[in-house]
């Protein structure tokens, strides 16, 4: 039972503190740049909500940055991840290539650039 309480609480605290900020693309077409950004912001959330279970240490605090650009088919690609916190890299990269998102082949080439926050 505590340990049930102990995952839930830690859960609860990293959905609580996952905050994500957005730079807007570049582009003639601002809005639908910034409604796919926006998309792209829940479905990350989306994913993180709970962290994968196999590391040794529950330390996955820390900041990662995480580039994301549309191929020419119009899948949404996660380009690099970039932090310091080698169990947070992994576990968020994990989480995201376990995601399959596409769009539509307009934005090809459009860089988005997410700043994810984690604390314990």
């Amino acid at each position: 039972m505590k340990k049930l309480f102990t995952y839930l609480l830690l859960s609860s605290a990293m959905i609580m503190s996952l905050s994500v900020s957005v730079l807007k693309a570049d582009g003639a077409d601002g809005d639908k740049s910034t409604d796919l950004s926006a998309q792209i912001v829940q479905e990350i959330r989306e994913a993180l909500e709970t962290p994968l279970l196999k590391y040794d240490t529950k330390d996955l605090c820390g900041k990662v940055t995480v580039y994301t650009v549309v191929d020419k088919n119009g899948r949404i690609m996660f380009a690099g991840l970039k932090g310091l916190n080698e169990n947070l890299i992994s576990n968020v990269n994990s989480k995201l290539n376990s995601l399959n998102l596409w769009t539509s082949p307009d934005y090809v080439n459009k860089v988005f650039k997410y700043d994810i926050d984690y604390k314990n």
